[in-house]
């Protein structure tokens, strides 16, 4: 249980997880490895679940019994539809969980419904706090991935104490609602960089250029990043799984951003065209190929 002066940590502690997807499939086994007690609620894809369940997870049918077992949750969620509806509904977190009770959102989730899921959840005396996630689910399932967290200076030490089981470092960038604000920044960001990657990558293909050259002219230059790497490796045959963030997913982040920054008066209009190009390419049939797909016409 979690009070107004935290503890970092348990010896043994109970910790819930909803959203047993890639990325949460990887989070789970590095808390197991950590010796959590780890409680999940299952996908109807039950890949994660039965990994999971088979490295010593315990499943619960729903919401309301997992809420009821621990004293603490993490959310890998796809966005903060799902976890307004996982924390909000009548078999929700808030209903069910232990008064005191810390709830960690990873989702990149929409940061004014972050900031009104943290203010309704100090009304039934339970803690909110966002701490979105960078890297892979390879990398999460090593503990190697990077947390944004928004929170009180109090709750920081508590969360910190769950995240570092999955993740290499952690940041504490302010109130709840910054790590997602920052999250969003960073993601626009990934998102824009791969836009124009894929174009390109298309763009040389059309004037014959070899992408062996063009990657390695890149490479000795400040134009280089890891994302047009990763596309030219995937074109090559070289990694054909990399960056396996799906289109889809990643149209709904950069669209995420340009809303937030049109609601803060930013003039976005690079990302606003990449944000639309990203689109087109969902509505064109790619919404579930990852997202290296982009450089293909």
């Amino acid at each position: 249980m979690i009070g107004e002066e935290p503890t970092p940590r348990t010896a043994k502690q109970k910790v819930g997880l909803v959203g047993v997807g890639r990325m949460g499939t990887g989070i789970g086994l590095s808390l197991l490895r950590r010796q959590v007690d780890l409680h999940i609620k299952a996908n109807k894809n039950r890949a994660g679940a039965d990994r999971l369940t088979g490295a010593g997870a315990h499943e619960h049918p729903s919401i309301a019994k997992l809420a009821r077992q621990v004293s603490a949750v993490v959310l890998s969620l796809p966005s903060s539809r799902e976890v307004e509806k996982v924390c909000l509904a009548q078999d929700g977190l808030f209903v069910h969980m232990s008064r005191g009770g810390l709830i960690i959102d990873c989702t990149t989730s929409y940061p004014a419904s972050t900031i009104a899921l943290a203010q309704q959840a100090r009304s039934v005396s339970l803690h909110f706090i966002d701490a979105p996630v960078t890297r892979s689910p390879e990398q999460a399932s090593f503990g190697l991935l990077n947390a944004i967290v928004g929170s009180s200076d109090a709750l920081f030490p508590v969360a910190e104490g769950i995240l570092k089981a999955f993740c290499e470092s952690v940041f504490h960038v302010g109130d709840v609602g910054q790590g997602h604000k920052l999250k969003l920044v960073y993601n626009s960001m990934t998102m824009g960089i791969a836009a124009v990657a894929g174009e390109v990558c298309q763009f040389a293909n059309g004037l014959d250029i070899d992408l062996v050259t063009l990657r390695s002219l890149v490479g000795r230059g400040s134009t280089n990043s890891g994302i047009f790497q990763a596309f030219a490796a995937f074109l090559l045959g070289e990694k054909p799984d990399v960056l396996a963030i799906s289109i889809a997913n990643a149209a709904k982040d950069i669209e995420c951003a340009v809303r937030l920054a049109n609601e803060s008066s930013v003039s976005v209009p690079v990302l606003s065209a990449a944000a639309a190009s990203l689109s087109a390419a969902a509505l064109d049939g790619k919404a579930e190929l990852t997202l290296p797909h982009l450089s293909h016409r």
